[in-house]
């Protein structure tokens, strides 16, 4: 019976030796099956990317950045009252729609950096692919849950700031139905720019994060992948010819985002670029030929990956 403990009589110079009945049963409940699994582990991937439910240092960096993604919006709106208020308007407002993705990309490196080898290097470390291989989890709906995972939070620095220009200049406006109508079309090139430079950052992120356990080297690869290539395609432009010389820009990703971010619009990109006469439909193909082959070698990864 369960809890009965049974004991053996020992001889003089023996152990005594004791069995016990913890009365262990099998689950009868409801088995939530593939969905829910995927459900929890990008739930419990994207809290923690801002370090919830875990110590007060995780949570330092995330929401560090993400205050520093928010403040250019914080400080539009206070310009967005000045100059439509004491300049009558005249003066255009330096913090825009079009342009704030190049304002706060290097907070967007930085978060990836930081957080994309803490989402899988950590699995890796203390070897618990084991645990979720071996449940209704599929080694592919691990790799997606942490892209869109990461794609989420990256939403969030990204959209919020936008958000918040957004009513800004709504509330700010005398005649807000007209001021409402007029920002909304700037809605679909936001949402659009914001969910493509996510997908492209997230999933060259975690192609590179998933190659070590260790965060340090991950850290420095990102870093690597976005800072260096800008430095390398500028260097390979200057000393190449022809249509190889404008195309290789777009080697760096930040540079493809910014021409394609230009392109929904309508804005001018910068000088380097602006002389490589790079098109919209460029920066388009290259962002979506990054993010593709990025998910294929995180796929690739974790179907051969030891669990």
């Amino acid at each position: 019976m369960s809890g009965q403990v049974v004991d053996r009589t020992t001889a003089p110079g023996e152990v005594a030796a004791s069995i016990y009945d913890l009365g262990y049963q099998h689950y009868a409940g409801a088995r939530l099956g593939r969905r829910a699994a995927f459900l929890a582990l990008y739930t419990e991937s994207l809290r923690g990317c801002f370090g919830l439910g875990r110590p007060t240092r995780s949570k330092v960096v995330p929401f560090g950045l993400l205050i520093l993604a928010e403040l250019p919006a914080v400080i539009a709106v206070a310009l967005e009252a000045f100059l439509g208020g004491v300049a009558g308007g005249r003066i255009e407002n330096p913090i825009r729609y079009d342009n704030y993705f190049p304002t706060i990309v290097q907070f967007l490196v930085l978060f990836v950096a930081a957080q994309a080898p803490e989402m899988v290097g950590r699995d890796q470390r203390y070897h618990v692919l084991s645990l979720y291989f071996s449940r209704a989890l599929d080694r592919l709906d691990y790799a997606v849950a942490k892209v869109v995972a990461l794609v989420s939070a990256l939403l969030v620095l990204s959209l919020l700031p936008q958000a918040t220009i957004f009513v800004g200049k709504v509330l700010g406006s005398q005649d807000l139905l007209g001021a409402f109508t007029d920002n909304l079309a700037a809605v679909p090139a936001i949402v659009l720019s914001a969910a493509t430079a996510a997908l492209v950052m997230a999933s060259l992120a975690l192609a590179v994060a998933a190659f070590t356990p260790r965060r340090a080297y991950a850290t420095a690869a990102i870093f690597a992948l976005f800072y260096i290539t800008l430095t390398a395609v500028a260097i390979a432009g200057a000393t190449l010819h022809g249509d190889l010389a404008r195309y290789v820009l777009l080697v760096a990703p930040t540079n493809t985002l910014e021409v394609f971010t230009a392109w929904l619009f309508g804005t001018a990109v910068g000088p380097e670029l602006a002389r490589a006469d790079l098109a919209g439909p460029d920066g388009a193909a290259a962002a979506a030929a990054m993010a593709a082959g990025a998910l294929v070698v995180l796929a690739w990864r974790y179907r051969g990956i030891g669990a």
